[in-house]
């Protein structure tokens, strides 16, 4: 078997059975664990799996699983690209702002060239993203670092963003579902979220396409809090649904 069919039949395998380890993997398809490895990690870097630890998690089934950073990044790439640029010209000089953690809303922050922006973040990557841009005030959260995603979490963490209040924020989030509302896969992080919800004057979501019509773990809020939307692109539908909710909806 071709190295590349066989990487296809054991992502429909994974996908079949939710998730799989790597002796299960290496028994069914007759390879080294060595073998597999590879194969899984190959898949990872794709985004077509998650990779964990003695083997990997179908995409599909990450209802209560955090997505690894490395895994984030490379999904829907493009579209996060063009919603960053376009959040960031939203930005004006002097603005205070929370980023909240996430790959979409990196994007956000490297496109930052306004003057004197002042930066709330529990993103590691995007503090070290902002870290030299003279034009920006970097302030980060406390708390504890969930490594795979860079992230900060936490009481410490939460309260950090219940103390402040900014101009604006910019909230990412893993599902989009018109009668469920807005969902995230961890509690932790929706409490912390709903904190930088607060905090704001105006709260603007980004989120690629491949977030709508989805419901994960946990309920973070309904579209009513949300001033604006952010996304790649969405049915006409959908589109008037979140419009009569007072959503603010902008294709990037």
């Amino acid at each position: 078997m071709f190295q590349v069919e066989r990487q296809e039949k054991i992502l429909k395998y994974i996908n079949k059975n939710k998730k799989s380890d790597t002796k299960q993997l290496s028994d069914e398809f007759g390879v080294s664990k060595v073998t597999i490895r590879r194969d899984i990690n190959l898949l990872a870097d794709r985004g077509l799996i998650i990779k964990t630890h003695g083997g990997a998690v179908s995409i599909k089934n990450t209802q209560l699983y955090e997505i690894p950073y490395n895994n984030k990044v490379s999904l829907n790439k493009a579209a996060k690209q063009n919603i960053g640029v376009y959040a960031s010209k939203l930005i004006e000089d002097g603005d205070i702002i929370i980023l909240d953690a996430g790959s979409t809303t990196f994007e956000i922050a490297k496109n930052i060239n306004n003057t004197n922006v002042t930066v709330l973040s529990n993103d590691v990557k995007i503090a070290m993203e902002l870290a030299h841009k003279k034009n920006v005030n970097l302030l980060i959260s406390g708390g504890y670092l969930n490594g795979p995603v860079y992230t900060l979490t936490g009481s410490q963490s939460v309260n950090f963003f219940k103390n402040i209040h900014v101009n604006k924020t910019f909230l990412g989030c893993d599902a989009l579902d018109l009668d469920f509302g807005i969902s995230n896969r961890t509690y932790e992080e929706v409490e912390m979220k709903k904190a930088m919800i607060e905090a704001a004057e105006e709260v603007i979501m980004v989120a690629d396409s491949s977030k709508l019509h989805k419901k994960v773990f946990c309920f973070l809020c309904d579209f009513s809090v949300i001033d604006k939307l952010i996304i790649d692109k969405i049915d006409e539908p959908t589109k008037k649904i979140l419009t009569e909710k007072g959503v603010e909806v902008i294709i990037a």
